[in-house]
């Protein structure tokens, strides 16, 4: 187990991408600070790590809120004594378009985002750049890359801002080596999309992905846990996505296989 021994903190870990990161790295041998907005969701998933044997730390925190982030890393600090590994998790996103954003959904949305990996990168580095070791994963998204098609134009922003942050702090943190990196999801299927999500766009975007399917929680932990690994040592900086292929294209791929035949039949009769 490569993290055994090691402390994590996980941002919005109450359910979905960052339950599974969270369990992916007790599987590890992490103990973990398990952080959601709601403590109910919070403490349910440090039940289910401690039923590994690891150690959880659930904590009820905005991070959005400078001063419940940094209570959060002095009761981390209190409990395990270390923190090895920020996992930058939570967010919220909106289905509006632009003239439908109010000042104060665009606050949210960018606050909750951006300025909440911010806040706990922040916290995390007083920490780590000392012991001059440490990881930091963000989770932005492929909406950083392109458009949010179900985020609005403020989720876009502020996954595109994520994965600015994070090739900002590699450069500024690799001389005290600390590694940071992000993945960024494509349509992944967690269980609250798949209990109030329009079956539609998901049919729609597992039509446009070339290993056709949509991801799961657990693929999205996976790509955290080979950043983290210690065979990624030589990785700081990257937005890996973690889409199934969807940015390699938009046309849906029997669209694409139709264009090529008939280019292919243009090309025998011509």
């Amino acid at each position: 187990m490569e993290h055994t021994g090691k402390v994590a903190l996980v941002t919005g870990a109450g359910d979905g991408i960052g339950r599974a990161i969270a369990l992916a790295l007790a599987r590890e041998g992490a103990d973990v600070v398990v952080n959601d907005l709601v403590l109910d969701r919070a403490e349910g998933v440090g039940g289910e790590i401690a039923a590994l044997g690891r150690r959880a730390l659930p904590i009820a925190a905005d991070v959005a809120q400078g001063a419940a982030v940094d209570s959060m890393f002095e009761r981390a600090m209190a409990a395990f004594g270390r923190l090895d590994i920020l996992v930058n998790n939570a967010g919220i996103g909106q289905r509006l378009l632009a003239e439908d954003i109010t000042e104060a959904d665009w606050r949210r949305v960018i606050d909750v985002n951006l300025t909440g990996a911010f806040l706990c990168a922040r916290a995390a580095i007083r920490i780590m750049k000392p012991r001059r070791t440490g990881h930091i994963v963000n989770v932005a998204s492929i909406a950083g890359k392109r458009i949010s098609i179900n985020g609005g134009a403020h989720y876009t922003a502020a996954k595109a801002g994520i994965i600015g942050l994070t090739r900002h702090l590699a450069y500024e943190l690799g001389p005290y080596g600390i590694r940071v990196n992000a993945i960024c999801p494509g349509e992944t299927l967690t269980a609250l999309m798949e209990r109030i999500g329009d079956p539609a766009p998901l049919e729609q975007s597992r039509r446009r992905t070339p290993l056709g399917r949509l991801a799961t929680p657990e693929d999205q932990a996976n790509a955290v846990l080979l950043l983290l690994s210690e065979r990624a040592g030589y990785i700081t900086g990257v937005a890996l996505d973690v889409d199934g292929g969807i940015l390699l294209g938009w046309m849906e791929l029997e669209a694409y296989e139709a264009v090529r035949k008939g280019k292919a039949a243009v090309a025998a009769t011509g």
